[in-house]
């Protein structure tokens, strides 16, 4: 597999890493001073992706249940080199209920190669053998969404046929699922990892949530009236308000704000997800992608999706 430094670096997913790194300098400033008092516990769950995919809903749902402690704030990326894995075990362990059954986080960079290696190796060497969940979609449709994110958060200047042009760069990559999922099934083995589809987490919410309890062995009928929300679905994702806070919180009085976002109660977090994403207004409009284009990105995700119906056992039809 190419190294990272060896592979031309995407402009928007730099600018994301960038945001990303932002997020935490606090804590990297402030790691000597180890987690104080608080009782430490690690996680036995993680949400490895896949980015826009629908693992902000999902980390939601399963932190309502009474036997699941998600982390606040969500997206750790203890487990990549260059973002939080300096910061040490001790630290990342302060973000887990240790009295709870089951203990998660959700970053989708665990899912960003070739940018990210060696995400895979170094879990098993904190954890040993946690239960993965990895998201999919519609590679195209995922794109799509991947890119109106990162033109609404001002990390995107290319026109979308430049941006989609680029068999090497993120957008191409994070969709290339069973390439991203490959390496945690020969680390960890095919009984550890369960792959949910945002259609079917869309479309057959209840079925798909009791799959995805059983998995993690807590009781399957579980259910809650909250399952009815979705997360950063809305159309103001493109728009002006999306901008302006996603630009606002990275000022420097304001990153901590960002970062601790997850940490308010939930009541409070969908008031402030309802005036950002509004997702009461349905999913923003895609814009077109051309013929010519779709038809090479299909051709060039056919092989990959034929790969992971060969892993997971199962079909999908974004390419039929």
């Amino acid at each position: 597999m190419a190294q990272a430094d060896a592979v031309p670096r995407d402009p928007a997913d730099e600018a994301m890493v960038s945001r990303a790194h932002e997020r935490f300098a606090a804590e990297r400033r402030h790691a000597q001073r180890g987690p104080g008092r608080r009782r430490t516990a690690l996680p036995n769950l993680l949400i490895i992706g896949g980015l826009k995919c629908g693992t902000t809903s999902l980390h939601h749902y399963l932190n309502l249940h009474p036997e699941i402690e998600m982390s606040r704030p969500k997206e750790l990326n203890f487990f990549v080199a260059e973002l939080n894995w300096p910061l040490g075990a001790d630290w990342y362990g302060t973000h887990f209920e240790p009295d709870a059954r089951v203990r998660g986080e959700s970053s989708p960079h665990y899912t960003n190669l070739p940018r990210f290696e060696g995400v895979a190796q170094r879990i098993q060497s904190v954890l040993d053998a946690p239960r993965l969940i990895y998201v999919v979609r519609d590679p195209i449709d995922r794109m799509l969404s991947h890119y109106l994110h990162n033109v609404g958060g001002g990390y995107e200047e290319r026109q979308l046929t430049e941006a989609f042009a680029d068999p090497q760069g993120s957008y191409v990559a994070r969709s290339r699922y069973a390439y991203q999922l490959e390496p945690y099934l020969e680390t960890f083995g095919a009984d550890r990892v369960e792959v949910v589809s945002r259609e079917e987490l869309k479309q057959e919410r209840p079925a798909t949530m009791r799959r995805v309890f059983s998995f993690l062995e807590v009781d399957p009928e579980f259910t809650s009236e909250q399952f009815e929300r979705e997360w950063e679905t809305g159309t103001a994702k493109g728009g002006s308000r999306f901008r302006i806070m996603d630009q606002a919180v990275r000022l420097p009085g304001l990153r901590a704000l960002d970062r601790n976002f997850d940490r308010l109660p939930e009541s409070l977090r969908w008031l402030v997800e309802r005036i950002i994403h509004d997702p009461r207004a349905g999913e923003v409009a895609k814009p077109e992608v051309p013929t010519d284009l779709r038809d090479w990105l299909r051709g060039l995700f056919r092989e990959d999706t034929e790969r992971l119906e060969e892993l997971t056992g199962r079909h999908f039809d974004w390419l039929d």
